[in-house]
């Protein structure tokens, strides 16, 4: 039951990005374009607020030629940070958990708070925040 319901969540924040924002995701990724837009959005619906991000994914973003951000589809909501910065602060190979099941990628939590912030899990020193923007503040920003 728990996780039909964090897929149907996921679901309906998928269509507000791709029916409201216009934005196409790439294939099956977590990847959305649009124009010079390159957005990462990984779902977090689990009870832990973890999320993912492969170093294959970030292969595709090209600071120089996109517009970058992070998305973090978080429950009901949405988190958003400028994709650049956060890279270069929260994405540090020595970060990466040394695994050989998984391809390598770092792995985030969403940490609740008065000032939500993401936690690098493979560094809970490296902290970033986050920006809370509403649906409408995205509609703006995304149909400019």
């Amino acid at each position: 039951m728990h996780l039909s319901v964090a897929h149907e969540s996921s679901k309906v924040n998928l269509d507000f990005l791709v029916k409201e924002l216009g934005l196409r995701q790439e294939r099956n990724t977590t990847i959305f374009l649009k124009g010079n837009f390159f957005v990462i959005s990984p779902s977090v619906q689990n009870q832990y607020n973890w999320f993912d991000i492969s170093e294959p994914i970030m292969e595709y973003y090209n600071p120089k030629v996109h517009d970058g951000y992070l998305l973090v589809r978080f429950k009901e909501e949405y988190l958003m940070a400028k994709l650049l910065p956060f890279q270069q602060k929260m994405m540090i190979k020595e970060t990466m958990p040394n695994t050989t099941k998984l391809r390598p990628h770092w792995k985030f939590k969403v940490m609740e708070a008065t000032k939500s912030y993401i936690l690098n899990m493979g560094d809970r020193d490296l902290r970033y925040p986050i920006q809370m923007p509403t649906e409408n503040q995205l509609k703006k920003f995304f149909n400019k």
